[in-house]
């Protein structure tokens, strides 16, 4: 069955920076695959799959650069991909780590996706796949893709490192001697899956920042498991009401566009859920409030007019309901109550309806 997948906005990578280097603009870019510029400040900020295969290829077409995210991929880290990063690289051994990486992908980075290892004698083939049906941009996406699989095995063998071979899926013939060059190593063209291919020896790698590894507590872990199940109607509906709401405040016609489904419908299926748009929409907003709270150097008013808010009082209001407190006095309480560093969870504050 096909899924409808989604990432963190922090598997772009430093996109603004090598959209720049080229002389092209990052604001045109989202704005024609009409994105909020602001992802770029929130990398734990989930979206559609197929926003984000969009995005790689409307900035392909803004470059004129059919291997733009190859060139993208050269300069991403695993450092950027937060709390799945640091659980993959602190594996004592890469065959470790790409297990972790498999297994923990689909719940903590991107969803609809496989990272699969299968051996051929001597040669390991390190594939991925993916189950969603988007199309437009999927080649970007996996020449990314690559890349980060190719900073997994680094991390252990070596910042020069590169596989022997790579396969790419569906590339067009005309793009193989570029994309070879690229990435220096020999690249063939597959028919469906992506991968990279490299000795099995290489898998008893040992991590050579072993010691230096200050561990993962339970509760980092778990703040990133939230990834929506592909039949968890109002879970992708708060994705894509989160996302809308780092630009605008989202309307059920605009979510209901962005979802594929008629306004009847999606009013429909939640109501049998026992739930409603005004439901997810002051969820989203209460999450997004705290979070936005927990940035002491927003005031009030900004955080009100973030939200959509046209006056600050309507949002000290709404937040007291909320919580039970204006949002000043509950900003005070927390500061007087968690250490100095804690990350700040919505859920801890304010209960999500089920």
């Amino acid at each position: 069955m096909h899924q409808t997948g989604y990432t963190r906005a922090s598997t772009l990578g430093p996109i603004a920076k090598v959209v720049a280097a080229a002389g092209g603009s990052i604001e045109r870019v989202f704005r024609r695959a009409d994105l909020p510029l602001a992802l770029l400040e929130s990398p734990d900020t989930l979206l559609p799959l197929r926003d984000h295969f969009r995005l790689l290829m409307v900035t392909s077409r803004e470059l004129h650069d059919d291997v733009f995210a190859a060139r993208l991929g050269r300069q991403t880290s695993m450092a950027g991909l937060g709390v799945y990063g640091r659980w993959v690289t602190q594996a004592p051994t890469l065959l470790e780590a790409i297990q972790r990486a498999g297994a923990s992908l689909p719940h903590m980075l991107q969803n609809a996706t496989q990272l699969v290892v299968r051996r051929y004698g001597g040669e390991i083939h390190w594939s991925y796949e993916l189950s969603d049906p988007a199309r437009d941009g999927r080649q970007q996406n996996e020449m990314l893709a690559v890349w980060y699989m190719i900073a997994v095995i680094r991390h252990f063998a070596g910042t020069t490192w590169l596989p022997g071979r790579i396969v790419l899926g569906g590339l067009p013939n005309r793009l193989r001697c570029p994309i070879a060059e690229l990435m220096c190593t020999d690249t063939a063209i597959g028919n469906t899956t992506s991968a990279i291919v490299f000795d099995r020896w290489l898998l008893t790698a040992v991590n050579p920042n072993l010691e230096q590894s200050d561990g993962l507590s339970a509760s980092e872990l778990g703040r990133v498991f939230d990834l929506p199940d592909p039949e968890d109607l109002p879970g992708r509906l708060s994705v894509l009401i989160e996302l809308e709401l780092l630009d605008r405040r989202p309307t059920l016609s605009r979510i209901g566009d962005r979802s594929g489904l008629a306004r009847r419908t999606l009013q429909r299926r939640l109501r049998e859920g026992g739930l409603s748009y005004s439901d997810l929409l002051r969820n989203a907003l209460q999450r997004r409030a705290v979070r936005l709270l927990c940035q002491t150097d927003r005031s009030i008013s900004d955080i009100a007019s973030m939200l959509g808010y046209d006056d600050p009082a309507h949002f000290s209001r709404a937040f007291e309901r909320w919580s039970g407190v204006a949002p000043t006095r509950w900003r005070r309480l927390r500061e007087s109550q968690v250490p100095p560093g804690t990350k700040c969870v919505a859920t801890t504050i304010m209960s999500r309806t089920e």
